[in-house]
């Protein structure tokens, strides 16, 4: 009798677990889909689904808004309450180690309690953020996953060196130990501890009830190893609710739902327990507060993009890192940018490149800043490139161009070229007369820097070698008055045709 009473629970709980496991798949699957198209793909038609995915990765909107950010204070009420629920669906790098546990099907994880030296990890997070105002991309799980797919994908077209396989290193050094261990990650990400932190005093969660016989088949399908099956015990902290464990139970003795109240322990053992505690919830606090602190001194000290002084400079740094429009300038951020390659992802021309560091820059090598282009900071998730307007973006100067008259090949072979006044979107370089060349009617460019936006729209169509053009960054990006008039009065040759122009 006790047993076809026992029944009609165990099918409808199957049945339940079978659908949470399968809603839970589809959404962590598709989002870890979305994110691996948009980095193969060169279309920006994935852009705005990027900009939202990236925009709403925990650490990405902690960096952006602080913890007072509705993303952040969103996740954190529902991990209180619900679980993990974040590292469950929506975290694709949990998600891809996850599928590589699956697709080996090793079951050789066993139940492995990790230090409790991995809480001083959100500790040091949030006091590098705070007193260094840089993320520590090394341990962010946006930026190591957005990295690696980064590398991956150049090294997929073909550009196999040592900028690819700097990007993709951080994600092959994580994912080879989940193949057998599962997501090993999540137990020193500093966005997971302080998330399971919160889920280990949830009202709902993973229990296992009296009557398990200790069989051990949850163990070894759990991707993160919380399942004691020998004391029949799940880490709540830990536990990232795939359900896994409930869909391989075949007595339906494990199961999601409220939690009663835990047995009472000794008052000693009780004490160290709430020390412990309450030493993790001081790390966590820690990371939560570090970014907070880094955006209240980073919006004090840099104002962003300003108006051009008189000179028409901005003032040049010297070097060659040219900054995303919207960056601002190198402190701002480098206090903000996590290297996640995202704007890399999603710039049409693919200028925006990450060269000798993790963090992207403007590399003219191959084309130019497209001048109605704001796709690098529509898809910045932390604010590290400022999301500019269509007529701001038109004004901001990024860089600076440079005019070496002596190279151009009007002067070096006598040819009438205007490339660089033709392809110059605010009209900075226009064509005069070039009176002290035998050739009639003959034409050389003016280059008037007021009106420069360091786009390298020059600098990609001349003709000349070497180039007559060089452009240098700025310490702080500035808005130019736009275009240049034109004097109505003002004599301007015509320019040759595009098939006139010697290259």
């Amino acid at each position: 009798m006790a047993e076809n009473d026992k029944t009609p629970p165990e099918s409808a709980q199957s049945g339940r677990s079978s659908l949470c496991a399968f809603v839970r798949a589809i959404v962590s699957y598709a989002v870890l889909a979305l994110f691996v198209i948009s980095f193969f793909s060169s279309a920006t038609l994935w852009n705005g689904a990027l900009a939202t995915l990236a925009g709403g990765q925990f650490s990405a909107a902690l960096y952006r808004t602080g913890a007072s950010g509705a993303v952040v204070l969103c996740t954190l009420a529902i991990s209180v309450i619900f679980g993990r629920v974040f590292c469950s669906a929506l975290c694709p790098m949990g998600t891809l180690q996850e599928l590589f546990f699956r697709i080996w099907r090793s079951g050789r994880a066993r139940f492995i309690s990790p230090f409790r030296a991995r809480f001083l990890v959100p500790l040091v997070t949030g006091m590098v953020i705070a007193i260094l105002r840089e993320p520590t991309i090394a341990m962010d799980p946006i930026s190591n996953f957005g990295r690696g797919l980064r590398g991956v994908a150049m090294m997929w077209r073909g550009e196999l060196n040592w900028s690819a396989i700097g990007l993709a290193l951080p994600l092959f050094i994580i994912s080879a130990p989940a193949f057998f261990r599962g997501r090993r990650f999540c137990d020193w990400c500093p966005v997971g501890l302080t998330l399971g932190l919160l889920s280990g005093v949830a009202p709902f969660g993973m229990s296992v009830s009296e009557g398990c016989f200790s069989c051990g088949m949850c163990e070894k399908k759990c991707p993160v190893n919380c399942v004691n099956a020998r004391e029949k015990k799940i880490t709540r902290s830990r536990c990232v609710l795939c359900f896994s464990c409930e869909t391989v139970c075949k007595g339906g003795f494990i199961s999601y739902g409220a939690l009663g109240s835990a047995k009472s322990a000794p008052r000693r053992e009780f004490l160290k327990m709430s020390a412990a505690r309450v030493s993790a919830f001081f790390s966590c606090a820690i990371f939560l507060a570090g970014p907070s602190l880094n955006i209240f001194m980073n919006r004090s000290a840099t104002p962003g993009i300003k108006e051009d002084k008189a000179d028409g400079r901005g003032g040049q740094s010297g070097d060659d890192h040219i900054l995303p429009p919207g960056a601002g300038d190198i402190g701002r951020y480098l206090s903000l940018c996590v290297g996640c390659q995202v704007c890399t992802a999603a710039c049409p021309v693919g200028i925006v490149k990450a060269k000798n560091s993790p963090h992207p820059e403007l590399d003219y090598c191959g084309d130019f800043c497209q001048y109605n282009c704001t796709e690098c900071g529509r898809v910045c998730p932390t604010g590290a490139i400022r999301r500019l307007e269509a007529e701001e973006k038109r004004r901001t100067r990024v860089a600076l161009s440079n005019l070496t008259l002596e190279r151009c090949v009007v002067v070096t072979k006598g040819q009438a070229c205007g490339a660089c006044a033709e392809v110059c979107p605010t009209r900075s370089l226009r064509m005069v007369r070039y009176g002290e060349s035998p050739v009639p009617g003959l034409t050389k460019p003016v280059f008037d820097e007021t009106y420069c936006i360091g786009c390298g729209a020059c600098l990609v169509v001349c003709p000349a070698e070497p180039v007559a053009f060089s452009v240098g960054a700025v310490l702080q990006q500035t808005l130019t008055p736009g275009i240049r008039p034109t004097d109505e009065n003002e004599d301007l040759p015509e320019l040759p045709g595009f098939d006139e122009f010697p290259f």
